[in-house]
């Protein structure tokens, strides 16, 4: 039978779990029993022993792991068979809490590290979740409802009391079921709300489709994430009364930060053959600009500014700063973090060169319309709010720049091509054709100058 801390590490029965096993002299203490399971895990990959778990640092390593690499195949995926394997909830309970304590103790509360942590977790929960669905429904929803009400009363909970949570953008307010404000999740409320409404229909059927197990476990993830962030301010804040960290601690955080840049570096691999993509930062080359960027970042001074700098300029300046080989690569579903962790190039640099041409327009354009500077957070992949933070990032997607096409479809007034702009089929790959003339004339130049 599943244990609700496999699911929930915030349940009474895993922070007792934590106090029986979380002493600090064993998490680096090798540990038979979670070897054990490990190794007796249906479908495990044994092949390489040495990248299994022997230890809750291990472990907790092990988790992070998953979450990076969790995509690249069906090989790496076996390797970490152990983490959804029912019987290692106690020791997986424990690293959890070790992984958390590492990230905030080292890095703090808003950096990269923790937020990979937070979205670590959601993918663990999510994926042990989806196994759920194994189940019958009934048992799911009963599971659910256990879980749920370790953290919140489902029979007495409003949306106001859920605030935090909605604003995490996991879940919609859109997606609860309310009636006077209470959020309607389990199904003995449903039907005394809305029971003596449904005719010739099934009241359970209509109760899942409205609410039911879809709903309990987007509130469960939501709840666990919110939880999960505050539980590491809680750490950090404590961490500066410290007068010394464990080592543990601030050896797992520099093995989280190794883990991090392999990943990156695996993901951002370039997949094309040219020798002039750019897989990192590079630092603007304005002169390399396309027409049409230029011509935005003067100003437009007719109608069409909204589209202009969010659609168009927003992309190109982040793309051409952070990843001009955007283009060449396999993965092209980035977020900007993964690339700019600590958000300085893009406060810095990105966000002023955009907000520059934006100025530049007649009339400014957030003199009358200061909404879109929440637009142009959304274009860059952090939802739609008014500030530019690390815990909104993947509530939209980080658009890339718009094709030639597009441009002349949609905003013909700033297509001007010149003689470069021949058999050219995005401004981003203008940019880069131009950088590397620039640099072969360069080159060129500096051998004859070298000659004379």
């Amino acid at each position: 039978m599943i244990k609700t801390p496999y699911i929930n590490p915030f349940s009474t029965d895993a922070k007792e779990i934590v106090s029986k096993l979380g002493q600090v002299e064993n998490l680096d203490k090798r540990n038979d029993s979670l070897m054990a399971i490990v190794n007796h895990t249906r479908g495990q990959n044994l092949s390489d022993p040495h990248t299994l778990p022997e230890t809750l640092k291990d472990l907790a390593l092990a988790r992070f792991e998953w979450s990076l690499f969790r995509k690249s195949s069906e090989a790496q995926e076996k390797k970490y068979e152990y983490l959804f394997n029912q019987e290692i909830y106690e020791y997986d309970v424990v690293s959890f809490y070790l992984l958390c304590q590492a990230v905030a103790i080292k890095y703090g509360p808003n950096s990269h590290e923790t937020k990979l942590v937070l979205d670590c977790e959601e993918d663990i929960i999510s994926q042990r979740l989806e196994l759920l669905k194994s189940e019958s429904t009934d048992f799911q929803s009963s599971f659910l409802r256990k879980a749920l009400n370790q953290m919140i009363d489902t029979n007495n909970i409003y949306w106001t009391e859920l605030k935090e949570v909605i604003e995490l953008g996991k879940l919609d307010l859109n997606e609860l079921l309310l009636s006077d404000g209470k959020v309607i999740i389990e199904y003995e409320d449903f039907i005394a709300e809305y029971g003596h409404l449904i005719y010739n229909r099934d009241p359970r059927t209509m109760y899942e489709v409205t609410a039911g197990v879809e709903l309990k476990s987007k509130l469960l993830l939501s709840l666990i994430r919110l939880y999960t962030k505050q539980y590491i301010e809680t750490v950090y804040e404590m961490s500066k009364r410290m007068v010394e960290p464990n080592q543990i601690l601030l050896d797992l955080a520099d093995n989280i930060k190794e883990v991090q840049q392999k990943a990156q570096s695996l993901k951002y691999a370039s997949a094309g053959s040219s020798n002039y993509i750019d897989d990192e930062p590079v630092k603007y080359e304005i002169e390399a600009f396309p027409p049409c960027v230029r011509k935005c970042m003067d100003g437009i001074k007719s109608g069409g500014r909204n589209d202009a700098i969010v659609l168009f300029l927003t992309p190109f300046i982040s793309y051409s700063r952070l990843c001009p080989g955007i283009f060449s690569k396999q993965e092209q579903m980035m977020k900007i973090s993964d690339i700019d962790p600590s958000l300085e190039i893009t406060h810095n640099e990105i966000i002023p060169m955009i907000y520059d041409a934006a100025n530049s327009c007649s009339p400014p354009l957030f003199k009358d319309q200061p909404q879109e500077k929440i637009n142009i957070n959304a274009k860059l992949g952090f939802g739609m709010h008014t500030e530019l933070k690390l815990d909104h990032e993947g509530e939209t997607q980080w658009y890339t720049p718009m094709s030639c096409e597009k441009i002349k479809l949609h905003m013909p007034n700033l297509c001007t091509p010149n003689i470069d702009c021949k058999k050219i089929g995005n401004p981003l790959t203008f940019y880069n054709r131009k950088r590397r003339i620039m640099k072969k004339d360069n080159s060129t130049q500096q051998v004859k100058k070298d000659g004379d």
